[in-house]
């Protein structure tokens, strides 16, 4: 088994398991029979900061959407506040230094239905802890349309281009996944700071809606950002463990091995090629044997996403 290497997950979905605190509760001890994550075995696998996701269902829209992303919010930072020993929220550059034995959770909402489609809600969520805004979820809300319009998706609205510019004033990541094509190249139209893909693998080998071409892969790199590769088994294709390292392999030959990361999508999605969070190193281990350097897998395991965020985050 490989030696642990410092993982940064751009994606995970266990804040959306739970409805109380006493649930959340589990998240804090080894819980293998409820999901994919936990304190426990994320530091098992050598986790270190994981991006932790508030989604909105899509049947919720306007008020819904924001009064369910409050309480979410409510709920996560309550959940903080009695684990200050073992938890802290990722505010500032500062707080991605590797300096304490704590799991840093940066908070980003899923999809941007919350918003409601104005700056001042943004602001909101910022004041709160949120530093990571996923524009779409798969289906329409103020700000775009996300990959599953089908029907002649359009790109980004007025408002979503207030909001992007809103973001990259107050150091908050824009992460493309779930967006529609055209509100993709709207956004690299506009973007004077580096976005990121928080869980999407390449059409190049599994030719999903919600994988990134290799024209979209080249224009997020070279605007400074990040591809986070997912573990969804759909993103995939059919391979498993082999099949993720040719998409890292594709993407280091596309866009460097400096713009790739991981977003493992962890409680949400079934079945993941990595079974639990406390697996990392077998994936380490598929990479060496794949022929990549202890130094690529750094790269990919947290390197890349660390350098990411301390040129976005607010100072």
């Amino acid at each position: 088994m490989a030696k642990l290497i410092p993982v940064f997950d751009a994606h995970c979905d266990f804040l959306n398991e739970w409805d109380d605190l006493s649930v959340l509760k589990q998240r804090v001890e080894r819980e293998s029979s409820r999901g994919h994550w936990d304190l426990v075995r994320f530091r098992e696998g050598g986790g270190v900061i994981q991006i932790a996701v508030i989604w909105t269902p899509p049947n919720l829209t306007g008020k819904e959407a924001f009064h369910h992303a409050m309480e979410q919010m409510e709920r996560v930072l309550t959940w903080a506040e009695k684990n200050t020993d073992i938890l802290s929220i990722v505010r500032r550059k500062r707080d991605l230094m590797l300096d304490d034995s704590r799991i840093k959770l940066l908070i980003s909402l899923e999809g941007a239905s919350p918003l409601i489609g104005s700056p001042r809600n943004l602001r909101l969520f910022f004041q709160l802890g949120v530093r990571a805004l996923t524009l779409t979820w798969n289906h329409r809300n103020e700000l775009a349309d996300g990959v599953s319009v089908s029907a002649d998706p359009s790109g980004l609205t007025d408002a979503g281009r207030l909001v992007v510019a809103e973001c990259e004033r107050l150091g908050v990541a824009v992460d493309v996944s779930h967006l529609a094509e055209r509100g993709f190249w709207d956004l690299c139209k506009i973007a004077q700071k580096p976005f990121f893909a928080s869980h999407s693998n390449l059409k190049g080998l599994c030719n999903d809606r919600r994988n990134l071409s290799d024209k979209q892969s080249r224009a997020l790199a070279e605007k400074g950002g990040i591809a986070c590769l997912t573990f969804v088994p759909e993103f995939t294709g059919d391979g498993g463990l082999v099949k993720f390292v040719r998409h890292y392999e594709r993407a280091c030959n596309l866009i460097g091995a400096g713009a790739v990361g991981l977003g493992s999508d962890f409680d949400g999605c079934t079945n993941p090629i990595l079974p639990d969070s406390s697996c990392y190193p077998s994936l380490a281990d598929a990479l060496y044997e794949g022929g990549f350097s202890r130094a690529d897998v750094r790269k990919l395991f947290g390197g890349n996403l660390r350098r990411y965020f301390r040129a976005t985050l607010p100072s």
